[in-house]
């Protein structure tokens, strides 16, 4: 269960700030959304080494997973976060 948190937290985090660099849509962001993107990034360099290892580890799994499982998981995530009122 923890592992699909952090998984789930490495992609809401990480994914979002991979397409916009790849769309080059960084101009188009409002502060607030940079900023968000800022503070995720400061957060993965502050992560001890052996962190980001697991953490990278466990998204290659969760993209390997079917489809159908990555959408269960997001669920779940999703569902969590707002019993938890985010």
């Amino acid at each position: 269960m923890a592992r699909a948190v952090a998984v789930l937290t490495l992609l809401v985090c990480l994914a979002p700030a991979a397409s916009w660099a790849k769309d080059d849509r960084w101009g188009n962001l409002n502060p607030k959304e940079k900023e968000h993107i800022r503070e995720n990034y400061q957060r993965w360099q502050n992560l001890p080494p052996q962190d980001r290892e697991h953490l990278k580890q466990e998204w290659n799994r969760f993209q390997n997973l079917p489809p159908a499982q990555q959408d269960q998981l997001k669920q779940k995530y999703e569902d969590m976060r707002r019993r938890r009122g985010r």
